[in-house]
C-alpha cells in the first residue's frame, strides 16, 4: 500500500511537469512548479498567485484590465482570455507609433541627423533628435510596459490568450509564474542607432531596440513555462535596410539579468527571432556573480538566429531542449559562465554554429545529438574558432533536473502556448481581425460579424489552410477596409509602394474567404499631393486560393492576383465575385479563374477611362486569366474603356500577359480595339483573346482576336486550375 500510495503522488506531481490543463477539479491557474523542476523549484520554491484568495483572481480582457489586475493586492491570480493589444490608448483604440512620438522626433530626420556621413561612426548620438528618440521610446514603454510584482500567477485561460506588442517586467519581484500566454511582436517603436557597436564580419555599427517580450531584473523564483514567443506578424527580415544595417525592432523574447536568480524556463516555444534569450547582461556586473542560476529545459528553439541562450556569470542548466532552423549560434559563453548543456536534440543546424565563445572559458557539452549523432559541439567549436578555444568542464553538476531524458525521445519535442481553436469569431476575445489570425492555427475557420474593420490585415504563408468568412452571409454586410496608396508617407518618411498599399496581402496557400469585402477607400481627390494612386485591396500569393462570394473595392490596382515569384505558379479561383475599379483593376502574373463574376469599371471622365487587366503572365505559363460567365458593367461613355495591356513588371521580358474573356457580357463602354500597349510593350505580343461573348460591347475583326471552337476547349476553368477542384 506505501508503494502504492507513493506512486500516486509522484504521480500528481509529475503532472506539474505538462504544463496541460489539470482533470476536473483542478485549476491550472493555482498549479505550482513541483520540486526538484529547474532552479526555481529551490529555496522557497515557485507558487506564484496559487494561494489566493477568491476575490483576488482575475480575469481580464483588455490593456487597461490587465493593468488594473497587476496594481489589485497579492497573492494574485491573472487570466487572460482572448488577445490582448499593448498598444492601445485609453479609449480602447490602437496606437501607431507615431502616437508615442515627441519633441519633433520623425525617423527621416533622426536617419538625416546620425547618417554616418554627417555624424560620424566614433561616438553614439547625442542632441536634440537623441533625446526626442528617448523620450518616444519612454511614451510607448508607459503604455506597453506591465509591471508584474511578486506572488503573482498570470495565465492564458482560453486558447489562444496572449499579449500582442507588449512587455511583462518582472522587476524586483519573487515568486513569479507566466504560463499559457502567446507574446507576439514586442515592437520598439524607435530603435537607437550605435555606430559604435561593431558586430564580427558586419558592417559597423547596429540598430538597438529596447523592449523585451518578458524581463527579469532583480528577481527570483520565477517559472516561465508552456508560453510561445514569436514576432509575427512582424518578423525583422521585413525591415528595411539604414545605414547597410538591419532596423532592428525587436529586443530579446526572454531576457534574464541584473542579479535575477532561480529561474526556471520550460516547454516554451521562442521562434522567428533574433536576440532570444539573454542572461546576464553586463561583462562587468558586479551583482550577477553567485545569481543567475537558470534551468532551460524542453523548449523549442525555432528560425531563432543567436541567444538561445547567451550566458553571462550564471550556472545556467540547458537540457532536452529542440533546435531547428538556420542560427548565427545557440549557446553564448560569457564571462565566468557554467552553461551545463545535456541531451539536446539539434535539427538542421552546422555544429559549430551551436556554441560560441563570448568571453568564456568553458561550458559542459554531454549527450547532444545532431541530426541524430552523438556529437561534441564544443569539439565543433574549437576546430572552427581556435583562437576561441572553450574547455569542456563547466565546474558543476546540475542535480534539479526533473524530466531528464534522452535527447533522442526530443526529437519531436511539443511545447508552447496551447493554440487557438480551429473556429475563431472576431470580437469574442480576438478585438481586430489581424489578432485572430495572428492566433488561429493553420486550417482554422475565422468568422467576422457584421461591421466595418478598418485595418490592414497580413495573412503569412504559415497559415496555411485558413479561411475568413463574414457572418451575415451578404459581402456588403462585412467589410475590411483601409486607404493607403502607394505614394501614401509611412511613418519613417517612405512611402508604401503598390504591394504596401494592400488593405489585405495573404501569403498562404489553400486559403479560402467567403461572404466579405475587402476594400481600399483611397480617395484620389482628397489627396491631391499624391501622384502614384495604385491603391491595392488584396494582394493574393498563394496558391489554391479560393475566393467565393467576396467583394473588392477600390479604383487602381485593385485585386492584385499575383504569385510568390516568377518560378511559381499560383491558382486562383473567384467564384461569384465582385471587383470594382479603374486603372488595371485586375492585375498580376496568378492563373486566375473569375467565374460568374460581376465586373464594375469606373468612369473616371476621361478617355480612355480605364484597362479592367494588367496580366503579367510568366512565358512558361500558358495560363494566366480566365474571365468566364461573368458581367463587366460600366456608366461610362462608350467606346472609353480597355479589356486590358499587357503588364512588365520592372521591364520583365518574360512576362507576356495571358487574358481570355469568354461567355462574358460587355457592355458599350469597351473600345472597337480592347487591347492596348503598355510602356512600350504591345499588345499583339501578348496572348489576349475572346470567345463567345456578348452585350454592346461585343466586335470582330483583326483588332478583336477570337478563340476557335477547338482553341476554347483549351481554355476553360479546369484547364487553368490545373487539377484543382475548389468545390
Amino acid at each position: 500500500m506505501r508503494l502504492f500510495v507513493r506512486a500516486l503522488v509522484l504521480a500528481c506531481a509529475c503532472a506539474g511537469l505538462t504544463g496541460a490543463p489539470a482533470h476536473a477539479g483542478h485549476d491550472p491557474a493555482r498549479q505550482v512548479l513541483p520540486a526538484g523542476d529547474g532552479w526555481a523549484s529551490s529555496g522557497q520554491g515557485t507558487t506564484g498567485g496559487a494561494a489566493a484568495p477568491a476575490d483576488h483572481v482575475h480575469t481580464v480582457r483588455t490593456r487597461a484590465e490587465l493593468v488594473a489586475a497587476l496594481a489589485a493586492p497579492a497573492p494574485r491570480i491573472i487570466r487572460v482570455k482572448g488577445v490582448i493589444d499593448a498598444n492601445t490608448g485609453p479609449d480602447g483604440k490602437p496606437l501607431a507609433c507615431t502616437d508615442y512620438a515627441t519633441g519633433g522626433y520623425t525617423l527621416p530626420a533622426y536617419l538625416a541627423a546620425y547618417d554616418p556621413a554627417v555624424w560620424g561612426r566614433d561616438r553614439k548620438p547625442q542632441g536634440p533628435l537623441e533625446d526626442a528618440r528617448a523620450a518616444s521610446a519612454r511614451n510607448q514603454l508607459a503604455v506597453i510596459g506591465f509591471e508584474v510584482g511578486s506572488d503573482t500567477t498570470i495565465i492564458g485561460a482560453t486558447p489562444g490568450a496572449g499579449i500582442t506588442g507588449g512587455s511583462l517586467r518582472i522587476h524586483g519581484a519573487r515568486n513569479v509564474i507566466v504560463r499559457n500566454l502567446t507574446f507576439r511582436d514586442t515592437r520598439d517603436c524607435f530603435p537607437a542607432w550605435d555606430p559604435t557597436d561593431n558586430s564580427p564580419g558586419a558592417p559597423p555599427g547596429n540598430w538597438n531596440s529596447l523592449w523585451d517580450s518578458v524581463s527579469l531584473q532583480k528577481s527570483e523564483n520565477v517559472w516561465v513555462d508552456h508560453n510561445t514567443f514569436t514576432d509575427e506578424p512582424n518578423v525583422d527580415s521585413t525591415q528595411p535596410l539604414y545605414f547597410n544595417r538591419p532596423y532592428q525592432v525587436h529586443d530579446g523574447q526572454l531576457d534574464i539579468t541584473a542579479a535575477s536568480d532561480l529561474v526556471t524556463v520550460s516547454r516554451n516555444v521562442f521562434a522567428d527571432h533574433g536576440k532570444t534569450m539573454l542572461i546576464g547582461g553586463s561583462n562587468t556586473s558586479t551583482t550577477d556573480p553567485g545569481k543567475l542560476r537558470v534551468s532551460v529545459h524542453h523548449n523549442v528553439f525555432r528560425n531563432t538566429q543567436e541567444r538561445a541562450p547567451r550566458v553571462r556569470f550564471g550556472q545556467v542548466h540547458v537540457y532536452n531542449n529542440l533546435y531547428e532552423g538556420a542560427q548565427v549560434y545557440s549557446w553564448g559563453v560569457g564571462v565566468q559562465s557554467q552553461i551545463y548543456a545535456q541531451n539536446n536534440f539539434i535539427r538542421g543546424i552546422a555544429p559549430e554554429k551551436v556554441v560560441y565563445n563570448w568571453g568564456g572559458t568553458a561550458i559542459t557539452d554531454t549527450g547532444n545529438l545532431v541530426d541524430g549523432r552523438l556529437t561534441s559541439l564544443v569539439g565543433a567549436h574549437n576546430a572552427a574558432f581556435p583562437d576561441k578555444a572553450l574547455g569542456t568542464d563547466a565546474g558543476w553538476t546540475p542535480t534539479l533536473n526533473r524530466g531528464l531524458e534522452p535527447a533522442h525521445r526530443i526529437r519531436h519535442l511539443k511545447a508552447g502556448a496551447q493554440p487557438a481553436g480551429h473556429h475563431l469569431v472576431v470580437g469574442h476575445g480576438f478585438p481586430t481581425v489581424q489578432s485572430a489570425i495572428d492566433a488561429a492555427p493553420a486550417g482554422a475557420v475565422i468568422t467576422l460579424p457584421k461591421g466595418v474593420y478598418r485595418e490592414v490585415v497580413k495573412i503569412p504563408a504559415s497559415k496555411r489552410g485558413l479561411t475568413l468568412r463574414g457572418a451575415t452571409g451578404r459581402a456588403q454586410d462585412v467589410v475590411i477596409d483601409y486607404d493607403n496608396a502607394n505614394g501614401t508617407k509611412k511613418p519613417d518618411g517612405t512611402t508604401y509602394g503598390t504591394s504596401g498599399s494592400a488593405t489585405a496581402t495573404i501569403a498562404a496557400d489553400d486559403f479560402k474567404a467567403r461572404d466579405l469585402t475587402f476594400r481600399n477607400s483611397f480617395d484620389r481627390k482628397k489627396h491631391p499631393e499624391i501622384t502614384n494612386t495604385q491603391a491595392v485591396a488584396v494582394k493574393a500569393t498563394g496558391d489554391r486560393m479560393f475566393f467565393d462570394r467576396v467583394h473588392f473595392e477600390g479604383h487602381q490596382d485593385t485585386l492584385y492576383a499575383d504569385s510568390p515569384n516568377v518560378t511559381t505558379r499560383s491558382r486562383q479561383y473567384y467564384r461569384d465575385c465582385a471587383i470594382t475599379g479603374d486603372v488595371d483593376f485586375i492585375f498580376g502574373r496568378a492563373t486566375a479563374v473569375f467565374d460568374r463574376a460581376t465586373i464594375t469599371a469606373l468612369t473616371r471622365g476621361s478617355d480612355p477611362n480605364g484597362y479592367v487587366t494588367a496580366a503579367s503572365t510568366q512565358r512558361a505559363n500558358p495560363y494566366g486569366f480566365l474571365i468566364v460567365n461573368s458581367k463587366i458593367r460600366s456608366d461610362a461613355p462608350a467606346g472609353t474603356y480597355f479589356l486590358g495591356r499587357p503588364w512588365h513588371p520592372g521591364g520583365d521580358p518574360e512576362a507576356i500577359a495571358q487574358v481570355v474573356i469568354r461567355d462574358t457580357v460587355l457592355p458599350a463602354a469597351i473600345k472597337p480595339v480592347p487591347w492596348t500597349d503598355m510602356s512600350g510593350f504591345p499588345w499583339r505580343e501578348a496572348r489576349f483573346a475572346e470567345y463567345r461573348n456578348t452585350g454592346p460591347g461585343v466586335g470582330q475583326g483583326a483588332d478583336r482576336p477570337q478563340l476557335t471552337d477547338d482553341e476554347a476547349k483549351r481554355y476553360t476553368k479546369s484547364a487553368y486550375l490545373g487539377g484543382w477542384n475548389p468545390a
